[in-house]
């Protein structure tokens, strides 16, 4: 739960917010799609990479693929800052 107290426009009356967080509430939807996810691509599948075969879950090279891109947006991302902030 979350609350929320804004002084409004001066007015002196204060607006009050309070109930289920909204980031609480994707997070729960994420969650829950996550697990529909897993759950639908429990099935095995053979991945190749140069010398490299290996027999997973359909869930588990995808999870793979989308952490590598992750760490590649991140070094991608501190090159950049560096390149700008160098200059």
């Amino acid at each position: 739960m979350y609350e929320r107290n804004d002084e409004g426009d001066g007015s002196g009356v204060r607006e009050t917010r309070s109930g289920v967080s909204p980031l609480l509430i994707a997070f729960i939807v994420l969650a829950v799609l996550a697990v529909v996810f897993v759950l639908q691509n429990g099935e095995r599948a053979d991945i190749s990479f140069l010398f490299f075969d290996v027999g997973a879950s359909v869930w588990v090279a995808i999870a793979i693929a989308i952490g590598v891109g992750i760490v590649l947006d991140r070094l991608l991302l501190a090159w950049w800052h560096r390149r700008r902030r160098d200059r």
